[in-house]
Order: C-alpha cells, then sequence, then structure tokens
C-alpha cells in the first residue's frame, strides 16, 4: 500500500511539473502571435496551469530535486503571468 501511495505521488509529481513545461510553453506563444485574442486565451490558459499546480502542489510531497524544479518554473511562469497582467 506504502509503495502504490508513493508510486501515485511521484506520478503526479511528474504531471505537474509537465504542466508547468506546457504553461511556459503556452507563454511563448502566446508572445510570438499577432492576434491579440489568440494571446489572451493563452495568458488565461498558462494562469489556470498555475493555479492548478499551485493548488495540487501542497498535497504532494516532492523530493529536493523536484521541489527545486518546482520552485524555479513556478517563479518564472509567475513573473511572466505579472508582466503580462494575469497575476
Amino acid at each position: 500500500m506504502i509503495e502504490e501511495i508513493k508510486a501515485s505521488n511521484e506520478a503526479l509529481v511528474e504531471s505537474l511539473l509537465i504542466d508547468l513545461d506546457v504553461a511556459l510553453t503556452i507563454m511563448d506563444v502566446a508572445k510570438t502571435t499577432e492576434f491579440r485574442n489568440t494571446a489572451r486565451r493563452n495568458h488565461l490558459n498558462a494562469r489556470k496551469a498555475y493555479d492548478t499546480v499551485t493548488s495540487r502542489l501542497r498535497d504532494l510531497m516532492p523530493n529536493a530535486a523536484q521541489q527545486a524544479m518546482f520552485n524555479e518554473k513556478l517563479a518564472e511562469l509567475r513573473s511572466r503571468l505579472e508582466a503580462v497582467g494575469q497575476l
């Protein structure tokens, strides 16, 4: 049972790290698009990912390396969202 919980935690941690990578990519796309509506939609989607990750992360136990990755990616995403008025 404990091993299953650890495996589930690990899978969720990895999933959230991927969500952050996708959100950062979405911000890149928003930065390069010529269409204001597309950029706004991408900013909103990246904000949703940010909110989801910060909320779900509270229930998980990432290891030290994973926590460092979360800290780095969340800081970058937060800064970029602030720059476009989403935080």
